[in-house]
């Protein structure tokens, strides 16, 4: 039973949580999905696992069982941790991920402020409270938390929070705050393709074709750049004249992804 637990656990820690980081270029960007990252790998004493150590096992799994849309599952290992140790933060962080996919926001908003009463540096935390608010109308109040994110030295991502920074701000209509935001993940990242899509969005919008045309070489990079992409690197070379790279975007859009709503517009110009 042991040596099955362990191999979960070990699967749940290489396992990660992703989600399309691209927005249609006639829709605001909308924020990645909230964060879980396994905490730091601890030494344990062969025969001594304290109460904490073991809530941390239930959370990893509850973790994995959250990825996979297992949430009646998920809640039953976060009640075992819980169990286990009840001041461990990151239970009730998870509990608010959890809550918030179930629609029952008034125990994700109350978990994700009790994660935060425990351990108030906590950068997943913040990021998680942030993308919270910010997909639920409150995007404003969402700054805030993803700039205490990134002000932690500790903190492994910080790209991620000024990405989704970018995308909230873009939503309520601070498009400078936005550009700032996506240049600023870029400089931490140079290669990040969510950044760069992000920022070519506001280059096409404004007018930058240039600069959005070389932003686009950047998201190219990635092995399979989704429909969106491909429809705004199309829109791009459409406005700058160049009928060569227009109908080659065009091509690996209908190719890829022929039942998408990008290949269907591809015909009615919807780039404006």
């Amino acid at each position: 039973m042991r040596n099955a637990l362990a191999a979960v656990v070990a699967a749940l820690f290489l396992a990660g949580c992703q989600s399309n980081p691209f927005a249609p270029p006639a829709q605001p960007p909308q924020p990645q999905g909230p964060q879980i990252q396994p905490p730091a790998p601890t030494r344990l004493e062969q025969q001594v696992v304290t109460p904490r150590q073991r809530a941390e096992v239930h959370a990893d799994l509850a973790a994995g069982y959250y990825e996979r849309g297992q949430m009646d599952v998920a809640l039953e290992e976060l009640g075992i941790a819980e169990r286990l140790d009840a001041t461990y933060p990151r239970v009730y962080n998870l509990y608010g991920l959890v809550y918030s996919v179930m629609g029952e926001l008034p125990k994700a908003e109350a978990n994700f402020r009790r994660a935060l009463e425990l351990a108030p540096n906590d950068s997943e935390s913040r990021h998680n409270w942030g993308w919270y608010l910010c997909t639920h109308g409150r995007a404003r109040e969402s700054i805030p938390e993803f700039e205490q994110a990134i002000r932690n030295p500790l903190y492994r991502t910080p790209e991620v929070a000024l990405v989704n920074a970018g995308k909230c701000s873009a939503s309520i209509g601070d498009v400078a705050a936005a550009d700032q935001y996506f240049r600023r993940a870029l400089q931490l990242r140079p290669g990040d393709p969510t950044a760069a899509y992000n920022l070519a969005l506001l280059g096409f919008r404004a007018g930058r074709l240039p600069e959005a045309r070389a932003l686009m070489r950047v998201v190219m990079r990635e092995t399979t750049p989704p429909a969106e992409a491909l429809f705004l690197g199309m829109c791009i070379e459409r406005k700058l004249g160049d009928a060569q790279a227009e109908q080659s975007y065009a091509l690996q859009l209908r190719n890829r992804y022929p039942q998408s709503a990008e290949t269907a517009a591809i015909a009615t110009g919807g780039c404006e």
